[in-house]
């Protein structure tokens, strides 16, 4: 029963609603200054120096692209064969944060396009990246991290993670800065991430002990506080005063479910009603060398079912409680998953079920 306890993970951060109810975290950490926003850049790019991995010459689009920058660098290719499979068409994309100046680094993704096997050990050669408003705000360039791995042999394959997506750490030069104006000059709009009346009532209500007294929630994630209660502070103080107001988040009554990996991240608040449970399983062996001249040595088919006990679980309203009557079934983690779900079913488990 213990390896169910060592793969329930009990308090995680999800959003603003995962949080234990003695924890205080800041404001900045749930929520942010309305206009401080990332943008997503985009660009398409070409990756060299691949050892015949790259796209083959069914995917003319690279061959294409390579013919055109060659050009433009005054080297003719013409009648020259390109089909060594040492480039590939890749797209990159990457997150351009808020207040980053000219001349910044940022990070990169580079995904294949084509038929390309892997990016191991490939370049990314200058890729100009464009916004939504197909404008240059970045460039990339540089050597790619793969983190997965794509050998083959003549007899064997292998094959770990994903080697035709990679990332280019600190790949992208930002060549012009989004501006970030404030919009609204009457008042500071901070935002939750996620929306809560909960949170964001007792949000409010901090900032206005903090002393801004003109602090109001307009909805389930907005907090306007007017400009008139900063008093003697510069607006770039005010916001760095408000952001660090710590506050109890509201607790979660959320169940999270990875069945891939049998990972379950139960939250605080989730409630369980007295309930009655089983759980068996059937296996079914199918022999297909059973047969012969002299008669079955084995039965064809076999199968066997485990023998479970009725299994009583009280009423929990805590989350150890819960945790210690869900370990009463003694179970492996992904078969509890499914005994989760059937709970939440029968009303007898009362949490919001996310499985991944």
């Amino acid at each position: 029963m213990k390896i169910i306890i060592s793969c329930l993970i009990l308090l995680t951060f999800f959003g603003t609603a995962l949080y234990p109810q003695n924890t205080t975290v800041r404001l900045k950490d749930i929520g942010k200054l309305i206009e401080a926003r990332d943008n997503q850049l985009l660009g398409y790019g070409i990756v060299v120096g691949l050892r015949g991995t790259g796209d083959s010459r069914a995917a003319g689009l690279t061959n294409n692209a390579l013919r055109n920058l060659l050009s433009k660098m005054g080297v003719s290719i013409s009648g020259i064969n390109l089909n060594a499979r040492n480039a590939a068409s890749v797209i990159v994309t990457t997150d351009l944060p808020s207040f980053i100046k000219k001349g910044q680094r940022v990070s990169v993704t580079v995904s294949a396009l084509g038929d390309a096997s892997s990016l191991i050990g490939g370049t990314l050669i200058m890729t100009p990246m464009m916004g939504p408003d197909m404008q240059i705000y970045a460039v990339a360039q540089g050597n790619i991290v793969v983190e997965g791995v794509n050998e083959i042999s003549s007899t064997t394959k292998l094959y770990k993670n994903q080697s035709t997506v990679g990332s280019i750490p600190n790949g992208a030069i930002v060549e012009t800065e989004i501006p970030v104006t404030f919009t609204d000059q009457h008042n500071i709009t901070i935002v939750l991430d996620k929306p809560n009346f909960f949170t964001v009532s007792k949000a409010m209500k901090a900032i206005q002990e903090h002393g801004y007294k003109g602090a109001k929630a307009i909805d389930g994630n907005t907090i306007k506080i007017p400009l008139e209660d900063l008093t003697n502070l510069d607006l770039i103080s005010a916001i760095s005063d408000i952001e660090n107001i710590e506050i109890t988040p509201d607790a979660s009554s959320r169940i999270v479910l990875n069945s891939k990996t049998g990972t379950i991240i139960i939250g605080e608040q989730v409630k369980l009603f007295p309930v009655a449970i089983t759980h068996g399983g059937v296996s079914i062996k199918i022999n297909n060398d059973s047969g012969g001249l002299f008669g079955n040595q084995e039965d064809a088919i076999t199968i066997s079912e485990s023998q479970k006990p009725l299994v009583y679980l009280e009423a929990a309203d805590t989350l150890s409680n819960l945790v210690n009557s869900l370990n009463q079934i003694g179970v492996s983690p992904k078969e509890l998953i499914s005994i989760i779900q059937a709970l939440k079913e029968s009303g007898a488990l009362v949490a919001e079920l996310e499985i991944l």
